[in-house]
C-alpha cells in the first residue's frame, strides 16, 4: 500500500513502448537519481545544523565574554567607591583631630584665638628641616610624650614643657602628616616638642652632613670629566720625531705671528729664547741656525745628514717616490749615486764614472733607488715596476760593481769556470739592449766585458767567445741553454743571475730552460731560515774581494705574478725583497692616453690608419703592432702608400735585419710595423704613439706591454687601437683594463655582450 501511494518513477506512458529490460534500466536509472537527491538533501541539512550549532555556540561566547567584561567593571566600580568612602573617612578623622590639636594649642598657650603665625621664611626653613627629620621627630615626639609624667592644674591636661594637647598622644605619624597636609599646609609645620626639637636638629646635622658629602662627590666627578684630555698615540715614539730647534719651514707660517709679540716671548723664555735669525726664521733654544730643515719634507728628507736620518725620515722618503716593499729585511733608498746608506757599500767609482759621463743620469730613478743597495748587500729581489723605468740600470749597477769586486785571479779564470754574473731576457732585442747597458756601465774597465747570446747569431762565434773568457753573460734562455747542454758555456763561478721580464719568459714557454740553466749554476742557494741567511749574505760580501762567494744571488724582475713565475721564485729565491715602485699594478701605464676606436669592419682599418699617420708629425716615431708576421708587410706597404717610411720587425727578419731596421727606427722620422718580438723590453725613446692595427689576442698583457712602448721615463703618451665586433675575445678584459686606468670606453664596446662576458685570469678565452 506504501508502494502504491507513492508517486511512480518514472510517467508510465513513458515506459509503454520500452521492453521489460530496457524499462527495468530506466526504473534502476531513476531510482539511483532519487538516492543521491536524497543523500543530497540529508548533507545540506546536516550542513545546516552545523552552521546554526556554530552560530549559537558563537553567540554563548560572546554572551559569556560580555558578562565577565561587566563582572570585571562593576567589581572595578565597588574597589573605586569604596577608596573614595576610606578617603570621606580618613578626612574626617583628620578634621576632628586637627579640631582636638588647636584646642589644645589655645588651652596651653594661656588665651589668644588658638592660631600662631609663621612667616614666609620660617615656613621655607622649615619645610626643608620637616622633610630631612619628619620621622624622627614624630617618633621622638611620641616617645617623649609616653615617657614623661603628665603635670595636672587647673583642670587642663598638659606635658611638662612642649605644649602639645594629650589628645596628640593617641595619634600615629602617618595621620600626623596627613593633618599637617590638609590645614597647616607643607610650608606650616606643627611646633614639636623640645625633645623633638633636639631629635630633629641631630637628625638634621647628620643629613645636613650626608647630602654634603654626596654634593661634595658629585662636584669633585664633574671636575674630572672637565679636567680629562684625550690622548693620541702615534706609531713613533718622541725619539723618532725630527723636528729640530731650527726650523725655518715652521717659521716661514709663524713669523708674523710671532713679530709682534717677540718681546713678550722674550721676556717670558729669557733672552736667549725666540729670536729672529738673519735669514727671517725663527730660533727656539740657544742652537744656532744651520743649512738644513729637519722637518720631514719632500726636499728636507734628501738633502738632511744621513747620520741624522730616523725611521720616519725614511718611510717620508719611500712615499715621496712611491716606493713600497714587503719580504725580506730592505736597506735604506739611496738618495743619490755617491751617497750611500748606513751599511751598504758604495758603488764602484768607475761606475759612478760611466753613469755621470756615459749614462748621464743626474738622480736614481725610484726603482734605482730601492733596487741598488738591496743588489749591493748581495740580497734577493723581486722587482715590480712600470716600463721605461730604469730597470736595466736597477740590477746593472750592483751587478757589475759585484764582478769589478773581484781580484784579478778570479777575473781571469773565467775562461775555465766560466762567467761570474748571468742575465736572461725573454727577446733578443731586449738582450741585445741590456747588452749595449752593460758596456756603457763597464766602459772605464778593460778587464771586464760582456757577451749577449741569443739565437738568429752563429753558436760558433759565441761559443769561441766563451772559451776566450766572458765575465757577463745576457742572453735568451733557448741558445743560452743550448751553450750549456753543448758544454759551451760552464756556469761554475757564476753567482749572480737575473731574470728580466719573468713573466714574458714563461708566456713564451722558456719555464723549462730556466730550470735547467738555475740548476746549472755553481752558487748554492741560501739557507731557508732567514737568520741564516742573512748571515750567508754577510760572510759573502766580506769575501767579495777576495773569492767567488759561495751562495748566488737572484734579483727577477716581472710587470705581473703567475703562478709559474711564483713557484720558480720559491724555489730558487731565499727570502727576497719584494719591491714595487709607482702604481699597486705596475702595467697600468698612468700617462698614457688610450684610445678605443670602435670600427663597423676590418676593412676600415687601413684608411683609419692612413689618417692617422697623415695627421701625425713627420718625425714622430710611431710603432703600429700587428697579430701575423704574414700581415706585417702588407701593413707595411699601407705605411709606405700614406707617404711615410717604413720599417718591419717580425720573428722571421734575420739578426742582422732586426738589428738594422731598430737602428734606422731609433734615428726618428720612421714608422715601425712589428709583431709582439718588439712588443717587451725595447728602450726605444721618445715613441710618440702606439697604434694596435690588430688587439692580442692571447692575453691582456700584451696589450698592456705594447702600449708601454710610449710614455715611457715620465713622458707622455698616445695609445690608438682597432677593434671591430672579431675581436670579442678581448672585449672582456680590455673593458676591465680601461675602467682601471681611468681610460674611456666607446659605447659600443661598453654595450657589447662580450664586454660583460666573465674572463679566465688573464688570458683571453
Amino acid at each position: 500500500e506504501t508502494m502504491a501511494d507513492e508517486a511512480p518513477l518514472i510517467d508510465p506512458a513513458l515506459l509503454a513502448n520500452l521492453t521489460e529490460a530496457e524499462r527495468a534500466e530506466a526504473l534502476a536509472a531513476a531510482a539511483a537519481a532519487q538516492r543521491a537527491e536524497k543523500r543530497a538533501e540529508e548533507r545540506r541539512r546536516l550542513r545546516e545544523q552545523a552552521a546554526a550549532a556554530d552560530a549559537s555556540s558563537k553567540n554563548n561566547e560572546e554572551d559569556e565574554e560580555e558578562r565577565l567584561l561587566r563582572e570585571a567593571e562593576e567589581q572595578r566600580r565597588r574597589q573605586r567607591e569604596h577608596e573614595r568612602a576610606m578617603e570621606r573617612q580618613n578626612a574626617a578623622v583628620a578634621s576632628s583631630a586637627a579640631i582636638g590639636i588647636i584646642g589644645g594649642s589655645s588651652a596651653s598657650g594661656g588665651g589668644g584665638s588658638g592660631l600662631t603665625f609663621v612667616s614666609k621664611k620660617k615656613r621655607g626653613a622649615g619645610q626643608m628641616s620637616n622633610q630631612l627629620s619628619s620621622g624622627a621627630a614624630t617618633s621622638s615626639s611620641r616617645d617623649t610624650s609616653l615617657s614623661l609624667p603628665p603635670a595636672r592644674g587647673n583642670g587642663v591636661t598638659t606635658t611638662n614643657a612642649d605644649n602639645t594637647s594629650n589628645e596628640e598622644s593617641h595619634l600615629t605619624a602617618t595621620q600626623l602628616a596627613q593633618i599637617k597636609k590638609a590645614y597647616l599646609g607643607n610650608s606650616a609645620p606643627v611646633e614639636p616638642s623640645a625633645s623633638a626639637v633636639v631629635a630633629s636638629n641631630s637628625s638634621g646635622r647628620s643629613s645636613n652632613q650626608s647630602e654634603l658629602s654626596a654634593r661634595q662627590k658629585l662636584s669633585q666627578e664633574r671636575k674630572k670629566r672637565r679636567t680629562k684630555k684625550t690622548t693620541f698615540k702615534f706609531e713613533w715614539d718622541a725619539g723618532e720625531d725630527t723636528y729640530d730647534d731650527d726650523d725655518p719651514l715652521y717659521a716661514s707660517t709663524m713669523s708674523g705671528k710671532f713679530s709682534s709679540q717677540r718681546n713678550n716671548s722674550t721676556n717670558r723664555r729669557g733672552n736667549s729664547t725666540n729670536q729672529r735669525d738673519l735669514d727671517g726664521g725663527i730660533r727656539f733654544g740657544k742652537k744656532s741656525s744651520s743649512n738644513y730643515d729637519a722637518v720631514a719634507t719632500v726636499q728636507t728628507v734628501a738633502t738632511k745628514p744621513l747620520k741624522k736620518m730616523t725611521a720616519r725620515d725614511w718611510r717620508i722618503f719611500r712615499e715621496n717616490y712611491n716606493i713600497s716593499t714587503k719580504g725580506g729585511k730592505s736597506p735604506p733608498p739611496l738618495r743619490s749615486f755617491r751617497e750611500n746608506p748606513i751599511g751598504v757599500t758604495p758603488i764602484h767609482p768607475s761606475i759612478i764614472d760611466a753613469i755621470e759621463n756615459n749614462l748621464r743620469y743626474k738622480e736614481p730613478s725610484p726603482i734605482q733607488r730601492i733596487a741598488i743597495p738591496i743588489g749591493m748587500q748581495r740580497r734577493d729581489l723581486i722587482g715590480i715596476a712600470e716600463t721605461g723605468s730604469g730597470k736595466t740600470a736597477a740590477f746593472g749597477i750592483p751587478l757589475c760593481h759585484h764582478v769589478l769586486c773581484f781580484p784579478k785571479s778570479i777575473l781571469d779564470s773565467v775562461a775555465d769556470d766560466g762567467p761570474l754574473a748571468l742575465v736572461m731576457a725573454p727577446t733578443r732585442e731586449l738582450a741585445l739592449q741590456i747588452n749595449v747597458e752593460f758596456g756603457k756601465l763597464l766602459s772605464g774597465q778593460r778587464n771586464v766585458n760582456s757577451l749577449a747570446v741569443v739565437g738568429g747569431q752563429s753558436i760558433t762565434e759565441q761559443a769561441t767567445k766563451l772559451r776566450n773568457g766572458v765575465h757577463i753573460v745576457v742572453g735568451t734562455p733557448g741558445r743560452i741553454n743550448d751553450c750549456v747542454e753543448m758544454a759551451y758555456l760552464v756556469l761554475n763561478q757564476c753567482s749572480y743571475i737575473v731574470l728580466d721580464e719573468a713573466d714574458r719568459m714563461i708566456d713564451l714557454g722558456f719555464a723549462p730552460q730556466i730550470e735547467q740553466i738555475l740548476d746549472a749554476m755553481g752558487g748554492k742557494l741560501k739557507s731557508e731560515n732567514e737568520e741564516e741567511a742573512y748571515e750567508q749574505e754577510r760572510r759573502d760580501l766580506e769575501a767579495l774581494g777576495k773569492a767567488v762567494p759561495s751562495h748566488r744571488l737572484t734579483a727577477m724582475f716581472s710587470a705581473t705574478m703567475p703562478s709559474e713565475v711564483e713557484r720558480i721564485a720559491k724555489r730558487y729565491l731565499r727570502h727576497p725583497v719584494i719591491v714595487s715602485v709607482g702604481d699597486q699594478d705596475s702595467g697600468k701605464n698612468a700617462r698614457i692616453t688610450q684610445r678605443i676606436l670602435y670600427l663597423s669592419s676590418p676593412k676600415q682599418k687601413e684608411g683609419t690608419l692612413r689618417d692617422i699617420l697623415r695627421r701625425s708629425r713627420p718625425n714622430e716615431k710611431i710603432i703600429v703592432f700587428v697579430n701575423e708576421k704574414k700581415h706585417s708587410e702588407g701593413v707595411g706597404r699601407m705605411v709606405e702608400s700614406s707617404g711615410r717610411r717604413c720599417v718591419v720587425l717580425h720573428g722571421g727578419k734575420t739578426q742582422e735585419e732586426r738589428e738594422k731596421n731598430l737602428a734606422i727606427f731609433r734615428q726618428g722620422g720612421v714608422v715601425m710595423v712589428a709583431t709582439d718580438v718588439a712588443g717587451r723590453g725595447l728602450d726605444i725613446p721618445d715613441v710618440q704613439q702606439v697604434i694596435n692595427f690588430d688587439l692580442p689576442t692571447r692575453s691582456i698583457d700584451n696589450y698592456c706591454h705594447r702600449i708601454g712602448r710610449t710614455g715611457r721615463a715620465g713622458k707622455e703618451g698616445l695609445a690608438t687601437s682597432f677593434i671591430t665586433d672579431e675581436d670579442e675575445g678581448i672585449m672582456a678584459p680590455l673593458t676591465q683594463y680601461l675602467k682601471s686606468t681611468g681610460s674611456n670606453i666607446p659605447d659600443r664596446l661598453a654595450r657589447h655582450p662580450a664586454a660583460t662576458s666573465s674572463i679566465h685570469g688573464d688570458y683571453i678565452r
